[in-house]
Protein backbone atom coordinates (compact mmCIF):
# COMPACT_ATOMS: atom_id res chain seq x y z
CA UNK A 1 0.00 0.00 0.00
CA UNK A 2 1.45 3.42 -0.61
CA UNK A 3 1.68 6.27 1.18
CA UNK A 4 0.31 9.10 0.15
CA UNK A 5 0.57 12.19 2.04
CA UNK A 6 -1.90 15.49 1.54
CA UNK A 7 0.12 18.77 0.79
CA UNK A 8 -1.70 21.80 -0.41
CA UNK A 9 -4.76 22.52 -3.02
CA UNK A 10 -4.21 22.73 -6.55
CA UNK A 11 -6.09 25.65 -7.05
CA UNK A 12 -3.47 26.99 -4.13
CA UNK A 13 -0.70 26.37 -6.90
CA UNK A 14 0.29 29.19 -9.39
CA UNK A 15 0.74 28.04 -12.62
CA UNK A 16 4.36 29.17 -14.19
CA UNK A 17 6.32 28.64 -10.67
CA UNK A 18 7.96 26.19 -8.53
CA UNK A 19 6.60 26.01 -5.16
CA UNK A 20 8.50 24.16 -2.25
CA UNK A 21 6.60 22.21 0.56
CA UNK A 22 7.89 20.32 2.62
CA UNK A 23 7.05 16.53 3.07
CA UNK A 24 7.66 14.57 6.43
CA UNK A 25 11.18 16.41 6.68
CA UNK A 26 11.52 16.35 2.93
CA UNK A 27 11.67 20.04 1.31
CA UNK A 28 10.44 19.24 -2.52
CA UNK A 29 8.86 21.21 -4.63
CA UNK A 30 5.41 21.50 -7.08
CA UNK A 31 4.54 22.69 -10.16
CA UNK A 32 1.28 22.79 -11.66
CA UNK A 33 0.57 22.69 -15.35
CA UNK A 34 -3.32 22.94 -16.15
CA UNK A 35 -5.05 20.70 -14.04
CA UNK A 36 -1.85 18.46 -13.41
CA UNK A 37 0.42 19.03 -10.36
CA UNK A 38 4.47 17.43 -10.47
CA UNK A 39 6.67 17.02 -7.55
CA UNK A 40 10.13 16.88 -7.83
CA UNK A 41 13.39 17.46 -5.81
CA UNK A 42 13.66 21.22 -4.92
CA UNK A 43 17.24 21.94 -5.45
CA UNK A 44 18.48 21.36 -9.01
CA UNK A 45 21.21 18.10 -9.42
CA UNK A 46 23.73 20.41 -10.59
CA UNK A 47 24.92 22.61 -8.11
CA UNK A 48 22.11 22.44 -5.70
CA UNK A 49 20.14 26.24 -6.62
CA UNK A 50 17.16 26.01 -5.39
CA UNK A 51 14.66 25.60 -7.92
CA UNK A 52 11.48 27.66 -6.05
CA UNK A 53 13.82 30.40 -8.02
CA UNK A 54 13.54 29.00 -11.33
CA UNK A 55 10.42 29.48 -13.79
CA UNK A 56 7.89 26.61 -15.24
CA UNK A 57 7.48 26.80 -19.06
CA UNK A 58 5.36 24.24 -20.53
CA UNK A 59 6.30 21.09 -19.10
CA UNK A 60 9.56 22.02 -18.41
CA UNK A 61 11.22 23.61 -14.63
CA UNK A 62 14.60 26.23 -15.48
CA UNK A 63 17.28 26.31 -13.22
CA UNK A 64 17.78 30.01 -12.26
CA UNK A 65 21.40 29.38 -12.13
CA UNK A 66 22.59 27.88 -14.96
CA UNK A 67 19.63 27.84 -17.01
CA UNK A 68 19.04 24.47 -17.71
CA UNK A 69 15.67 22.53 -18.41
CA UNK A 70 14.21 19.26 -16.67
CA UNK A 71 11.22 17.72 -18.56
CA UNK A 72 8.86 17.64 -15.16
CA UNK A 73 7.15 14.19 -16.91
CA UNK A 74 10.63 12.43 -17.02
CA UNK A 75 13.28 14.18 -15.31
CA UNK A 76 15.68 14.10 -17.98
CA UNK A 77 17.80 17.24 -18.58
CA UNK A 78 17.76 19.54 -21.89
CA UNK A 79 20.28 18.18 -24.82
CA UNK A 80 23.60 19.98 -23.86
CA UNK A 81 24.00 19.41 -20.12
CA UNK A 82 25.81 16.30 -18.70
CA UNK A 83 23.83 16.85 -15.65
CA UNK A 84 21.96 14.17 -13.13
CA UNK A 85 18.19 13.89 -13.70
CA UNK A 86 15.51 15.62 -11.64
CA UNK A 87 14.28 13.37 -8.92
CA UNK A 88 10.37 12.91 -9.38
CA UNK A 89 7.74 11.91 -7.04
CA UNK A 90 4.33 10.42 -7.89
CA UNK A 91 1.25 12.60 -6.83
CA UNK A 92 -2.27 12.15 -7.07
CA UNK A 93 -5.17 14.66 -6.75
CA UNK A 94 -8.04 13.78 -4.31
CA UNK A 95 -11.06 16.10 -4.06
CA UNK A 96 -8.85 19.22 -5.31
CA UNK A 97 -5.67 18.37 -3.30
CA UNK A 98 -2.61 17.60 -4.27
CA UNK A 99 -1.44 14.17 -2.25
CA UNK A 100 2.42 13.00 -2.83
CA UNK A 101 3.86 9.69 -2.72
CA UNK A 102 5.91 9.49 1.10
CA UNK A 103 7.04 5.89 0.30
CA UNK A 104 9.10 7.20 -2.95
CA UNK A 105 10.17 10.41 -0.71
CA UNK A 106 11.58 7.36 1.61
CA UNK A 107 13.11 5.41 -1.31
CA UNK A 108 14.75 7.93 -3.07
CA UNK A 109 14.88 11.43 -0.53
CA UNK A 110 15.23 14.41 -2.43
CA UNK A 111 19.25 16.09 -2.37
CA UNK A 112 20.19 18.52 0.23
CA UNK A 113 22.13 21.89 -0.57
CA UNK A 114 25.97 20.94 -1.23
CA UNK A 115 28.81 21.29 1.59
CA UNK A 116 30.65 24.19 1.23
CA UNK A 117 33.58 21.95 1.40
CA UNK A 118 31.95 19.53 -1.39
CA UNK A 119 33.59 20.30 -5.02
CA UNK A 120 31.75 17.71 -6.71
Amino acid sequence: MTDFRDVLALEALPEGRVMTVRVDGHVIGLARIADTAHAFQSLCPHDKASLQDGKVDGCQVHCPRHFARFDLKSGKVSAGWRVDDLRLYPVRLRDGRIEVDADALRRQPPEGPKKVWDFT
